[in-house]
């Protein structure tokens, strides 16, 4: 079995945004496509874990942009295990265009959960099937926790709606990418675009479930915003995310 795999996509208009560039929520679909496909091939797919009582979530991921591809275009997205880091599966990804040339990458932390408890498993529950291939492009970078500044400017509220909730019964990763990308208006989207994203997940959100955004900025850095997801209610953080703008366009 391969430890590298690729899946093929064509941008489609509803993958795409008002500039005709594909949307950050998009290629995270690509992204948790490809590594379905590829946990399939290797036996550690939903349908193979769910038989044994445990199913993936994603912690903590980054994404980051050279080129945003645009309706229609043809792209790559190329996936590999990355190795084990405490109680973190590692996987990587590359988007890449019709000629092979890189458009951006990601770095995802997954964890493995009990059905029933919720509670992670050891990395030992489980055998990936192929070898890890750490630092394929060099040293990678660690996600680590996200510091949140102080200087709140702005808040939005949502409810967890149908649309929101995936197999799992809980917000689907991608939905939170695009409650982030939500938090932005579309002047922010005209004359800059999103070249890095950081998010971890601290706390799954579900069916009904309110939910407060509160945008923060970094004062002493241009074009970084810091967005957090709290309950409504309880005020436990949901999640922490890192966003950073750059002027040109990608």
């Amino acid at each position: 079995m391969e430890n590298i795999h690729r899946e093929f996509f064509k941008v489609k208009f509803y993958d795409t945004d008002f500039t005709s560039k594909v949307k950050l929520f998009s290629l995270i679909n690509y992204m948790q496509e490809t590594s379905e496909q590829h946990s399939n091939k290797i036996g550690i797919g939903y349908n193979h874990l769910i038989s044994e009582g445990l199913f993936w979530v994603v912690s903590r991921l980054e994404v980051n942009m050279i080129k945003y591809p645009k309706n229609m275009d043809e792209i790559i997205m190329e996936t590999w295990p990355s190795g084990i880091d405490k109680l973190f599966f590692k996987r990587n990804f590359r988007i890449l265009d019709a000629n092979e040339n890189e458009l951006g990458n990601i770095i995802a932390y997954y964890l493995l959960l009990d059905v029933n408890s919720k509670f992670p498993q050891r990395p030992t529950r489980i055998s990936l099937g192929v070898d890890s291939i750490e630092n394929r492009f060099g040293e990678e970078k660690k996600l680590d926790k996200i510091k949140m500044p102080n200087d709140l400017v702005g808040t939005i509220e949502r409810v967890v709606t149908y649309s929101d909730i995936d197999l799992n019964m809980h917000v689907n990763n991608a939905k939170y990418i695009s409650w982030v990308e939500d938090v932005f208006n579309l002047e922010d989207y005209k004359n800059k675009r999103i070249a890095s994203l950081q998010l971890n997940f601290m706390k799954e959100a579900k069916y009904g479930d309110e939910v407060i955004l509160n945008k923060y900025v970094d004062k002493e850095a241009l074009n970084i915003y810091y967005i957090e997801g709290l309950e409504k209610e309880t005020k436990t953080q949901l999640f922490q995310c890192k966003v950073t703008f750059i002027e040109e366009q990608l």
